[in-house]
């Protein structure tokens, strides 16, 4: 699993960190990830989907 963060569309709303977390965090304004992707668990993998879907501004994709 990938992750790219388009923190230059991030409005620190909150949701992903709300959703999953374990995952993600909004530090100085904008979303970061808080657990590299290449060791998430399938528990992990369904809450960043989870997150990018609840982000308002599309800022989390997820690839492969």
């Amino acid at each position: 699993m990938k992750i790219n963060l388009h923190t230059d569309k991030c409005i620190s709303c909150g949701m992903c960190a709300a959703v999953a977390p374990d995952l993600f965090s909004i530090d100085s304004g904008t979303v970061m990830l808080k657990k590299d992707p290449t060791t998430y668990t399938e528990e992990d993998k369904k809450l960043a989907h989870e997150a990018a879907a609840a982000c308002p501004n599309g800022v989390i994709e997820i690839t492969q």
